[in-house]
């Protein structure tokens, strides 16, 4: 059965290179010294984070490269050249992570540089932060994730 929208929403923050299982411990240690965390709980300063703070956050490690988006209705896949639409192509290609083919404009392109509506990140880890208050970081919660994980991209999901 198709899931239905929520109003509930989580965030994927989804490091740009999967960072050792050190330096993810390192960064969750540094969430928690900030009072950010409690365990996988929100700490005292989680709003400090996420504007309304969070439930709860998890370390996802699929072991493969998957797509992080938002899970309802589908994506939008479109050539990053010509705007044809892609999605059988990118489904074909997302299978083995190779090139898509385009029809429109006859460009191979990167499953990475093409256009999705809803944003979507290609990943192998991503930290979710589950029913948070706010769609986007806090400038100042962002810049220590981003110091403890290095560049990550932040995809919202109701899923």
């Amino acid at each position: 059965m198709p899931q239905r929208p929520t109003h509930r929403l989580n965030l994927y923050l989804v490091p740009e290179q999967e960072p050792s299982e050190l330096r993810l411990k390192e960064g969750l240690s540094r969430l928690e010294a900030w009072g950010v965390l409690d365990g996988a709980r929100p700490g005292p300063r989680a709003e400090e984070l996420v504007a309304g703070g969070f439930a709860m956050l998890r370390v996802d490690r699929p072991g493969r490269t998957i797509v992080y988006g938002n899970r309802q209705g589908g994506y939008r896949v479109r050539c990053p050249g010509c705007e044809h639409n892609l999605v059988p192509e990118f489904n074909r290609a997302l299978a083995t992570l190779s090139l898509v083919s385009c029809p429109g404009c006859a460009k191979a392109h990167r499953l990475r540089d093409l256009h999705f509506a809803p944003p979507v990140a290609f990943g192998r880890c991503a930290l979710e932060l589950r029913r948070v208050g706010a769609p986007e970081l806090r400038p100042a919660g962002a810049a220590l994730l981003r110091e403890a994980l290095g560049d990550f991209a932040t995809i919202g999901s109701r899923g």
